[in-house]
């Protein structure tokens, strides 16, 4: 996996929310993760091997802990994965 970059993160969130508050408690500041989590796909609860995964980060309000997850990959905090077919190479 590619190393995540808090600083072209951070940059992201600050070029396209622009500040905005909390829309929960209108307050704030938020809080970034400095780790990339995944979501995954859900079938009825069973794991699926090899299914698809979305790389995130979360983003939390300190004041009331309203939390939204923002994509890794396109927020430009870690490179795109190779597709498969080159990563067997």
């Amino acid at each position: 996996m590619s190393a995540f970059n808090t600083e072209k993160f951070i940059a992201f969130i600050g070029q396209k929310w622009g500040g905005k508050s909390c829309p929960m408690c209108d307050k704030g500041p938020w809080t970034v993760q400095d780790k990339v989590f995944q979501l995954s796909e859900f079938h009825d609860g069973s794991m699926v091997v090899g299914g698809p995964l979305v790389p995130v980060v979360p983003v939390t309000c300190s004041n009331c802990g309203y939390t939204v997850v923002v994509n890794a990959i396109l927020s430009g905090a870690i490179a795109a994965p190779a597709p498969v077919s080159e990563q067997k190479k």
